[in-house]
């Protein structure tokens, strides 16, 4: 598919963390983009950049109007990874990815694709350590990817009516990044957590690994309905992990385990303490349940073959980027 097909781009999501980093590559490669943003006093990382801003909500079919009309490609990248109320995650993740299709079938049917960021959560934890692919019976485990995983079937069921891609990216980390960036900051404190009972294992992604993969699904001539995983090519196990951050950061650290039921204590408080300040707490007893899964891993075979894609951030370069970020901006 040729560049110019995707020339008047819509991101949703583009003042976050993936969000933000797909915007400004749109930008580099000459595409003219608009961001649907809730509220246009708070750009944050879209402040300054030559992007068309358009006021709505995905949650607020009544707001989508404007931002879907006359545009080629919709990156759907809005979305909740923590939420005060449970119920949240389906409003945003789920109800928000259905009325910005029904948007675009309502007032832009002739769409040349609609590309979603959806995760790993939605597939679910790996099997005895066999990598998922897309073959696979989705089984998420927390309501996040309950969430995720409705999104995906309401965009499939909208594949016959303009061309859909779903991206199923790992753990993504990097610069902007606010969930990641707690390990970070208790390293810097000389402390690593785990949760007990043995080695644990995971495909991290690099966020530029993923805004090149969503800037790949866009170019290429893609089934209908296709679902790509997109991660790092190699598995690494918590030490591995633990060794990378701490090596990059150049910090040393003790490394406390957690026994499983402290672990859901904690997330049962910082729960209560979210309800405390109103604001969603990062540590939850369903991020406990995620953590605690021994596998994490997906088979990247049709990504690399479909999309020619390649990792080109390996774990350490990665890290040492986002720890430089971290410091550079004061984070840490």
């Amino acid at each position: 598919m040729d560049q110019s097909s995707f020339h008047n781009v819509l991101v949703t999501g583009g003042t976050g963390f993936v969000g933000s980093h797909l915007v400004e590559r749109l930008i580099k490669e000459g595409h003219s983009v608009t961001c649907l943003v809730r509220d246009p006093a708070q750009l944050k990382w879209l402040a300054g950049l030559p992007v068309n801003i358009v006021q709505g909500d995905c949650s607020r079919p009544d707001t989508l109007e404007a931002a879907v009309t006359n545009i080629s490609q919709v990156f759907h990248v809005a979305g909740l990874t923590k939420a005060r109320h449970i119920a949240d995650y389906y409003t945003v993740n789920h109800l928000g990815t259905r009325n910005i299709l029904e948007a675009c079938t309502r007032y832009n049917p002739g769409l040349r694709k609609f590309i979603l960021v959806s995760s790993l959560a939605a597939a679910g934890p790996s099997p005895n350590g066999r990598l998922l692919t897309d073959r696979d019976a989705p089984r998420p485990i927390t309501d996040y990817g309950r969430s995720k995983l409705l999104a995906e079937e309401e965009t499939v069921a909208c594949k016959d009516r303009f061309p859909v891609v779903m991206v199923r990216p790992s753990a993504v980390y990097g610069p902007r990044d606010k969930d990641m960036f707690e390990l970070f900051r208790w390293a810097v404190r000389g402390l690593t957590l785990e949760v007990a009972g043995g080695e644990r294992f995971i495909n991290p992604c690099y966020v530029m690994d993923l805004v090149q993969a969503l800037y790949l699904a866009a170019t290429k001539d893609t089934a209908s309905g296709s679902i790509y995983f997109i991660a790092e090519d190699k598995p690494y196990s918590w030490s591995e992990f633990r060794e990378a951050l701490l090596s990059a950061g150049n910090v040393k650290a003790r490394n406390l385990k957690v026994p499983l039921a402290v672990a859901y204590l904690i997330g049962l408080l910082s729960e209560l303490g979210g309800m405390v300040t109103g604001k969603p707490a990062l540590t939850n007893r369903q991020k406990i349940r995620e953590a605690v899964q021994k596998y994490w891993l997906c088979d990247l075979t049709k990504t690399q073959r479909e999309l020619g894609f390649r990792h080109a951030y390996p774990l350490q370069k990665g890290l040492e980027l986002t720890w430089h970020w971290y410091r550079e901006q004061g984070w840490l």
